[in-house]
């Protein structure tokens, strides 16, 4: 059935979706299943996130009965308007619940003092004033059917210069993407989807309303991936490459070769690629952390057997493509890099070559500005973290996990774990095409990767150092653990990654403009 209002001076059109009465479950006195069966999504036409959110905002929509209609009609004891209303769709295919609240303008030539007498002669409940307009007021409509009819009837008052229905509507976050599997990934936007905290999340959605990591690549550095995902193509950059496996014969050595054809595939890789960068709003999969960075795949040590040397020639390729490709332009290195390999005992021994290459690109990357490197520490249960000798190099940020009840998962401990980040049941894209979900701290290391990314998108002045001092200062504090004077603990390091504090904290380090003299 077609209905009609007033919205901006014009008038305008609804569909009454018929046979369907929206009721406030919360509402006092009111038991909602004794008034009809609760109608679905499917049955509704309506969208499973739009009728989710009506859902935690205490509505539910039933078949109605006798007892609805009486409660639609008549206006509670207390005189106010009933806790039910009429369900529409809008032209632009929105749906929204109409109940008998306006928002009514009365001229401004009416005295503020006669306003209420006014208000009182048109049949409105003053529920409150709005004073950031003359004589403005969100009023109950108790002696109209529904603020629909109210509107109409209102409109050709000469004493009322606007009577618009106050819409029950969903309207959700514009950073929350629609992608099919987002609402799976809690390590983004905890609402407790998964059996977990509210709110034990990287807080990835309020940072995504100004930055989604844009202009900043990311070197991952894994044995493979499948670079033709439908969540990371569009994201992966020509400086990508791979190590060959120099093979059985003797004196062989890994070269390297740019680009992505015929880069071995690799679900581990794959995985932690999309936690970084998967893209966002493409009606695919999920997102990573910064949807909108630039993916440096780096494949190296075939079939997880190799040298320290290949790590550290990853590593430096990431920062100066040059190293690899000869009079390949050094400007397009990457901004962060990432790796999650490593042995899951903790027992790591650095090799010196390699230990050059995280000081060289700590301090020599990006133009002097040097770059943050991020590595998994050891998913072996309370190890020493300081027995790897890698993720607790002093130019390297361990990370290990956290659960989506903000606990940490009992990966490596001590005084060089750095950051915990989300990697217990943590959905993102796999090596066959699709999406799984798994857990190890080699997806909360990317996880922490791409939050800098979104930080350094918003500050791109910021040295490397900085960064990790911005992911450190801007950490919270999870667990109810001991943290000591310098806001340390051994299993959860400086706090749980945060991107929207990061990204805050980046741009409070943005130089002041400089203003010009007249």
């Amino acid at each position: 059935m077609e209905r009609s209002y007033y919205q901006r001076g014009r008038l305008r059109t609804v569909e009454q979706i018929e046979d369907v009465a929206p009721v406030q479950s919360s509402a006092a006195g009111v038991r909602w299943e004794a008034l009809g069966p609760e109608v679905d999504a499917a049955a509704l036409g309506m969208p499973e996130d739009c009728l989710e959110a009506f859902h935690r905002a205490g509505w539910v929509f039933v078949r109605p009965t006798l007892g609805t209609t009486r409660l639609v009609a008549e206006p509670r004891a207390d005189g106010t308007a009933p806790p039910a209303g009429v369900l529409v769709r809008r032209q632009d295919g929105r749906y929204g619940i109409v109940t008998r609240r306006l928002v009514v303008q009365l001229l401004q030539e009416i005295p503020e003092e006669d306003a209420a007498a006014v208000l009182a002669e048109l049949d409105l409940d003053e529920v409150g004033r709005l004073r950031f307009a003359p004589n403005l007021f969100e009023v109950d409509a108790t002696a109209y059917p529904d603020a629909l009819d109210a509107s109409v009837a209102l409109h050709d008052d000469p004493r009322v210069s606007l009577a618009e229905p106050s819409f029950q509507e969903h309207v959700p976050g514009r950073a929350a993407p629609a992608d099919p599997r987002y609402r799976e990934q809690w390590q983004w936007s905890n609402t407790g989807q998964t059996g977990g905290t509210p709110g034990a999340d990287v807080a990835a959605e309020a940072s995504w309303e100004r930055t989604r990591g844009a202009g900043v690549r990311v070197a991952v550095i894994d044995n493979g991936f499948l670079t033709t995902h439908e969540d990371l193509r569009d994201g992966v950059l020509g400086t990508s490459g791979y190590f060959t496996d120099p093979g059985p014969a003797p004196g062989g050595r890994p070269r390297f070769v740019p680009g992505t054809a015929g880069m071995p595939s690799g679900d581990h890789g794959t995985f932690c690629a999309g936690m970084v960068g998967a893209r966002q709003g493409n009606d695919r999969g999920g997102s990573g952390a910064a949807p909108e960075c630039g993916l440096v795949l780096l494949a190296c040590l075939p079939d997880q057997v190799g040298d320290q040397t290949t790590l550290a020639r990853a590593v430096a390729c990431a920062a100066d493509p040059s190293s690899e490709v000869p009079g390949a332009d050094p400007g397009p290195g990457a901004d962060i890099v990432v790796c999650s390999l490593g042995p899951n005992d903790a027992a790591w021994e650095l090799a010196t070559v390699l230990d050059l290459a995280l000081a060289s690109v700590a301090r020599g990357a990006r133009g002097g500005a040097g770059m943050a490197v991020f590595w998994a520490a050891s998913n072996g249960r309370n190890v020493d973290v300081l027995e790897d000798e890698v993720v607790s190099h002093p130019d390297v940020v361990a990370v290990v996990r956290s659960t989506h009840d903000d606990l940490e998962d009992h990966a490596a401990r001590g005084p060089a774990v750095e950051l915990i980040a989300p990697g217990v049941d943590v959905l993102s894209t796999g090596g066959d095409g699709g999406y799984h979900v798994a857990t190890g701290t080699s997806f909360a290391a990317p996880c922490a990767a791409g939050c800098a990314a979104l930080a350094l998108a918003v500050n791109p002045g910021l040295t490397g150092a900085q960064l990790r001092a911005v992911l450190r200062q801007s950490a919270a504090k999870i667990g109810g653990a001991s943290y000591d004077d310098a806001g340390h603990d051994d299993d959860y390091g400086y706090g749980r990654v945060s991107a929207a504090a990061a990204v805050q904290a980046a741009a409070a380090l943005l130089p002041a403009p400089v203003r010009e003299m007249s």
